[in-house]
């Protein structure tokens, strides 16, 4: 039987909330002792090559029918004790990212990430069904296989079963829903957010601030990978490449916010291709001109075109590698925040310019300290990644200089091959949640929390 991954015109509109910040909570539990163990796991816990393949088969265009299939596979497995290696081991991934990314091919920062985490699950043999956002479609596919479910990916609301009594599992519902299989919160940003009695690890999260810290931060990170999309993408070497500089934006209105997001000069553009160290130099970009979007945040208008980047307009995914691939740098304005994009550049060989947004100005060379664009790359320097100063004319002329005349090799960042993927997504199948949630739920209750759900 054929299988190839599906694509269709975006159907579902999805978005991304929340505003960079820094993690500024640390503590893993009010003594923090308990997730001593969980934070060693990835030692423990032996990653599985490939095993299985990921797509799906070619016929199925909705979500669910992606699910009857996998169910009919599953009790089929079952009746007939025959199950594959963690076949028997169901992940809900009822967050609406999932079956666009996986149905429709959609392709958004949250669509890089489900996709990935689909792959790294399928690809160990676990059974993972898709679903939207509510909770009662959540409980009814629960409900068919209550041992056999691991986890539960959600998107966000997650109190509002925790708040339900028809929903969570508790002394007079014992067939809702376990928190500790319901509470995994998807927020693509790594920053902490108020809980609903567990702990931080159950919210994960795409990317990070810090660098090599994996294993100590609050929340969990599972990351995404784009390792094989871009190696499928010929490499230019950077002498046939012409003399261009891609500009990462989507909408003209991210050149038109305050001083603190945007973070370079309408001006430094067209004024860029006329030094003599960048003579011929274009910028290129593919974005749209709508006033509409960040309206509240614009504080000059009206939103126009930006002079002296060509605009393409809206393009897809393989012209936009096609132009990475053919830029000597990728010059980042101010937003979004954390974007894939920078290590698909990256990965064809295109160094990123990173502004720096906010420092400390006693100490300024103190990255801990930056708010960048993308405040994790902070971390890397040039070739690959030139971090400049918001509103410095003269260090966003020298970055790219220095880009052109030093151009960088590909560059994966280890945490994002799809192995280590699989491993996160691994780790997080197989942790004991229960167990997790038990010691946590005993802490609190010496604290004096009183609960109305059970394990």
């Amino acid at each position: 039987m054929s299988s190839r991954h599906l694509s269709k015109p975006t159907i579902i509109f999805l978005w991304i909330c929340g505003s960079l910040t820094f993690l500024t909570f640390l503590n893993l539990s009010p003594n923090g002792q308990y997730l001593k163990g969980w934070a060693g796991s990835f030692d423990i816990l032996q990653s599985s090559p490939r095993l299985f393949p990921y797509e799906i088969d070619s016929d199925i265009t909705t979500y669910q029918e992606y699910n009857e299939r996998e169910i009919q596979k599953l009790q089929r497995c079952l009746d007939e004790g025959e199950c594959h290696r963690n076949q028997e081991k169901v992940v809900l991934a009822f967050a609406d990212a999932w079956s666009g990314a996986v149905i429709d091919g959609w392709r958004g920062g949250e669509g890089v990430w489900a996709m990935s985490m689909f792959r790294g699950m399928r690809e160990l043999g676990y059974t993972v069904l898709l679903g939207m956002n509510v909770w009662d479609e959540t409980l009814r596919y629960y409900r068919m296989f209550p041992d056999q479910v691991k986890v539960i990916i959600k998107s966000a609301w997650i109190n509002n079963c925790i708040e339900d009594p028809a929903c969570i599992k508790s002394e007079v519902n014992p067939t809702g829903i376990p928190r500790w299989k319901s509470e995994f919160s998807m927020h693509f940003f790594p920053d902490t957010h108020t809980r609903f009695g567990l702990d931080y690890k159950w919210i994960i999260h795409a990317d990070r601030h810090h660098y090599g810290e994996e294993e100590t931060e609050a929340l969990q990170y599972i990351g995404y990978s784009l390792e094989d999309e871009c190696m499928k993408h010929p490499f230019v070497p950077h002498h046939n490449r012409p003399l261009a500089a891609w500009t990462l934006a989507k909408q003209a209105s991210l050149f038109h916010l305050g001083d603190k997001e945007t973070v370079f000069n309408k001006s430094y553009f067209e004024l860029a291709s006329k030094e003599p160290d960048l003579e011929g130099l274009s910028f290129r970009g593919a974005y749209q001109v709508n006033g509409e979007y960040m309206k509240g945040w614009i504080h000059d208008t009206p939103v126009q075109a930006l002079n002296g980047v060509v605009n393409l307009g809206k393009i897809g995914p393989d012209q936009f590698l096609d132009e990475l691939a053919n830029s000597r740098i990728l010059i980042g304005v101010g937003n979004p925040p954390l974007s894939p994009s920078p290590y698909v550049a990256l990965c064809m060989g295109t160094p990123f310019l990173n502004p720096i947004k906010k420092w400390d100005e006693d100490n300024p060379e103190d990255r801990s300290k930056w708010v960048s664009q993308h405040n994790y790359l902070k971390w890397l320097d040039p070739p690959y990644v030139y971090n400049v100063p918001a509103h410095s004319y003269s260090q966003f002329i020298s970055a790219i200089s220095q880009a052109i005349q030093n151009p960088p090799p590909r560059y994966v960042d280890p945490p994002m091959t799809i192995e280590n993927v699989r491993r996160r997504v691994e780790r997080l199948v197989e942790s004991d949640w229960r167990e997790l949630a038990r010691e946590y739920m005993e802490e609190r209750i010496k604290e004096g929390e009183k609960y109305t759900w059970t394990l």
